[in-house]
């Protein structure tokens, strides 16, 4: 019972902090996502130390950058064209630094994932809103928690033995489920694109979601731990919690502005 009383009060403090950070404004949520960012590089190049692979600070200055860029190119519309420093930054540390897991995994799997997931906000417009970012990490969070739930009481089929045993076909199938429910609530509420649309993110939020858990999963077991962190009383590290948007976010942005081209 503590231990599940430690856990819902971990869990509500973090939506309290993301969802607040939303509400205040773009720089306030900026400046979150980018908190979050740093302490998932923090937890990435400690998992990555585990191996004895080289980890080096200077890798997480392009996802840096691209954070700072994409709330400047977004807020006070400027060319799309600064778009393109932080991806040329991180190349030319590629060039002089060679190729390593830890800077490759900060930038593709961090940085990209965490800003365009900043970026929904303004792809509402004109302007910055929250009601797409806070729709999108709803149906994450509602997918996850939906599936864990339905997992443990009826899960029977494991998905994965190997890389995350706890996951079944039953628990996948009721992440879906209520995650699509879910997106017939956002749509009825908020009016926001078609329900078709809000079908096909939902389903790419339960797919994507569970692809993005699994790959992290397969990064603990190469090292052979149960958490990213201990941050996050009852959950454990940054990454443990957001390993599903990272997945996500991309793929929802890339199909928000697909429908915004052919409406």
């Amino acid at each position: 019972m503590k231990e599940l009383l430690i856990r819902t009060l971990t869990g509500v403090s973090l939506i309290v902090l993301v969802i607040g950070s939303m509400l205040l404004g773009p720089l306030t949520f900026t400046g979150v996502l980018l908190l979050i960012y740093l302490q998932g590089v923090n937890e990435l190049f400690g998992l990555l130390k585990k191996r004895d692979l080289a980890t080096r600070w200077f890798r997480a200055v392009p996802g840096i950058l691209l954070f700072l860029v994409v709330y400047a190119v977004f807020q006070f519309d400027l060319s799309l064209l600064w778009l393109l420093l932080p991806p040329i930054l991180w190349l030319i540390t590629v060039l002089r630094g060679g190729i390593t897991l830890a800077g490759t995994l900060a930038f593709l799997w961090l940085g990209i994932p965490l800003s365009t997931f900043l970026a929904l906000g303004w792809m509402e417009g004109p302007g910055y809103l929250y009601r797409l970012p806070l729709a999108i990490i709803a149906l994450v969070w509602i997918n996850d928690t939906f599936a864990y739930l339905t997992g443990s009481l009826l899960g029977r089929h494991q998905m994965t033995p190997v890389l995350s045993p706890g996951k079944t076909w039953e628990g996948f199938s009721g992440g879906i489920l209520i995650c699509l429910l879910s997106g017939w609530i956002i749509w009825s509420l908020s009016g926001i694109a078609s329900l078709w649309a809000w079908f096909g993110i939902s389903l790419l939020v339960s797919l994507l979601g569970l692809a993005g858990d699994l790959f992290e999963s397969g990064l603990k077991r190469t090292v052979k731990v149960k958490n990213t962190g201990n941050l996050l009383p009852g959950h454990g590290g940054i990454l443990d919690r957001f390993d599903s948007l990272l997945f996500v976010a991309p793929a929802v942005l890339i199909l928000v502005v697909l429908l915004k081209l052919i409406k």
